[in-house]
């Protein structure tokens, strides 16, 4: 990788560079608050649409997201992604039993 020279001798006071921060500032931090809101949302009110809101924002935050900002471990991206499939599988939840349930007493009824 190319050393980037700097642009200032920072031993003379009038060569002194300020600093500017980065003007790309996309950090995703807003994504982790609506995964996890949403997330919360669809375990206590069931709404599917919130579910998929929860999932699409938690891939969106780990998408987006800086490695120096996330760590080196990526824990906390795992565990918004499963936090979010988790409450969309628990607001489909009833609707995968009774699938469960007829698949089952269709076996049983084919079975005598």
């Amino acid at each position: 990788m190319a050393r980037k020279e700097f642009p200032g001798d920072p031993r003379r006071t009038d060569a002194i560079v300020a600093y500017a921060p980065p003007e790309n500032n996309s950090d995703g931090g807003i994504y982790y608050l609506v995964a996890f809101a949403s997330s919360m949302g669809t375990l206590f009110l069931k709404s599917k649409p919130m579910g998929w809101l929860a999932l699409i924002s938690s891939l969106l935050s780990t998408f987006t997201d800086r490695q120096s900002a996330s760590g080196a471990s990526g824990s906390s991206r795992v565990s918004t992604i499963t936090l979010a499939f988790t409450a969309l599988m628990m607001a489909y939840m009833s609707e995968l039993l009774v699938l469960f349930q007829r698949a089952r007493g269709e076996a049983a009824a084919g079975a005598q």
